[in-house]
C-alpha cells in the first residue's frame, strides 16, 4: 500500500467542502492536482470512494467508511508530531540519570536543580546506585546518561570527563588522625580498613595504591554503600578511603576527612552513555549543563 498524507488531506477536503474547486482552494492546489489526488488514491483503494456529479460530489458508501479512519490517521500524526516538537524544543520531555550514591547526594542535585530551574517542564528522574551498576544500567538502555567512574575502558560506553575529586581518609572525629593536616598511606597498614564492594572502581583505585605502599594490608570490612561506611567509621569501626566530596555527608555523623598523601590521588568522575546511542534533546541539554558546571568547578556543590 502506497497511501500519501497530500492523498488523505485531499480525500478529507473534498468530502468537508462537497467540490474540487473549494478543496483546491483550502489545499492551495489546483483543482486539477487534487482530482489527481483523489484517482490515485481510489486506484491504490481499489474502489471509488466518490460518486461525480455535473458540479457536486459525494461520498460513496466506503468513502463514508473510510473518511473518520482516514481523519484519525491523520489526527494521530498531528499528535505525534506535535510531541516530538515539544520534546525538540525542550517544552516536555524524560530524562533518568544514574550516579554514584556519593555523587548523587553532593553534586547532582543543585546542578538537575539549576536544569529545571532552565527546563521547567523536563522531568527528570534520578537513580542512586553503587559505581558497579552504572554501566549495566546505561548497557540495558534502562538511564538515558550517568555519572560515575570508568574504571576500564568500556566500547559500549563513552565517558566525558566532569572533575577530578581527591580521595581523602575519612576517620571520626575522635580519631587519632582528626587532627593531622594529612596522612601517608603507608600509615593505613595498621588501620582497620571499611573498603567498598571489589567490584566497585574506587575499590581498585585505592587497593592499587595501598598495594604499592602496604603490599600485605587486607580490609577489615567491605560494605556496598559508602553510606554504611560513613556509618561504620561513626559508630568507631575503622577508617575509609573515599572521595572528597564525601565530606559534605560527614558532618552530620561526627566524622572528618584528612589529606591522604604519598601519594595524592585523584579519581576523573565522568558523563557517561552509551556509545552508538543518540541522546533525546532533554538528555542532551542535561548533559549540557553538566558539562558547563565542570567548566566552573565553583559550580560543584554550590546550594542553588
Amino acid at each position: 500500500m502506497n497511501i500519501t498524507l497530500r492523498q488523505l488531506r485531499a480525500f478529507i477536503a473534498v468530502a468537508e467542502h462537497g467540490q474540487f474547486n473549494l478543496a483546491a482552494r483550502n489545499l492551495h492546489l489546483t483543482q486539477s492536482a487534487v482530482s489527481i489526488l483523489i484517482r490515485e488514491l481510489e486506484s491504490e483503494i481499489g474502489v471509488r470512494l466518490f460518486d461525480r456529479h455535473t458540479r457536486m460530489v459525494s461520498l460513496t458508501l466506503v468513502g463514508q467508511e473510510f473518511l473518520p479512519q482516514a481523519r484519525k490517521v491523520l489526527k494521530d500524526l498531528e499528535l505525534a508530531v506535535g510531541d516530538v516538537r515539544d520534546n525538540a524544543s525542550l517544552k516536555r520531555g524524560q530524562v533518568t540519570i544514574a550516579a554514584a550514591i556519593v555523587l548523587a547526594a553532593t553534586i547532582v542535585p543543585p546542578i538537575i536543580a539549576r536544569f529545571l530551574r532552565m527546563y521547567p517542564e523536563i522531568s527528570v528522574n534520578i537513580r542512586d546506585m553503587p559505581e558497579e551498576q552504572i554501566t549495566p544500567a546505561l548497557e540495558r538502555n534502562e538511564v538515558d546518561i550517568a555519572v560515575g567512574t570508568l574504571s576500564e575502558d568500556n566500547p559500549e560506553i563513552t565517558a566525558t570527563p566532569l572533575l577530578r575529586d581527591k580521595l581523602m581518609l575519612v576517620c571520626r572525629e575522635d580519631h587519632r588522625f582528626a587532627k593531622r593536616k594529612s596522612v601517608r598511606w603507608t600509615e593505613l597498614k595498621d588501620e582497620p580498613l571499611i573498603t567498598l564492594a571489589a567490584t566497585n572502581p574506587l575499590r581498585n583505585i585505592v587497593e592499587h595504591n595501598l598495594i604499592r605502599v602496604a603490599p600485605n594490608s587486607r580490609p577489615k570490612y567491605e560494605v556496598r554503600f559508602s553510606t554504611t561506611a560513613i556509618s561504620m567509621i561513626s559508630a568507631g569501626m575503622g577508617v575509609a578511603v573515599l572521595p572528597e566530596n564525601s565530606r559534605q555527608l560527614a558532618s552530620a555523623v561526627h566524622i572528618t576527612t584528612v589529606d591522604l598523601i604519598d601519594p595524592t590521588v585523584m579519581r576523573e568522575v565522568s558523563l557517561l552513555q552509551r556509545r552508538q546511542h543518540s541522546l533525546s534533546p532533554a538528555a542532551e541539554h542535561l548533559k549540557a549543563v553538566f558539562v558547563a558546571y565542570a567548566a566552573d568547578r565553583s559550580g560543584f556543590g554550590a546550594q542553588d
